[in-house]
């Protein structure tokens, strides 16, 4: 459960590991990360969560935004994500 409070940066990471685990598969759209997220209980809005997928932590993102940001994802050509391995 994600029910403890965290920034969404670290609810957005344990998701992906969590998914990986389960699914055996590196490659989450948008949608799964967000549903799996709210179903478990994480404390970011779905839009907040979009904006960390999208430009927060994702490594080849345009940066929009002036605040610290990571490289934690990579958005594939086929428009999913993937965990950086790097």
């Amino acid at each position: 459960m994600l029910t403890e409070k965290k920034k969404c940066r670290d609810e957005l990471l344990i998701a992906f590991k969590n998914l990986i685990s389960s699914k055996g598969k590196n490659e989450f759209s948008i949608q799964e990360i967000k549903d799996y997220m709210l179903r478990n209980g994480a404390s970011s809005s779905e839009k907040t969560i979009e904006i960390h997928i999208r430009y927060r932590c994702c490594a080849n993102a345009e940066k929009r935004y002036h605040t610290k940001n990571y490289d934690d994802l990579i958005m594939l050509e086929n428009g999913l994500y993937t965990l950086n391995t790097k």
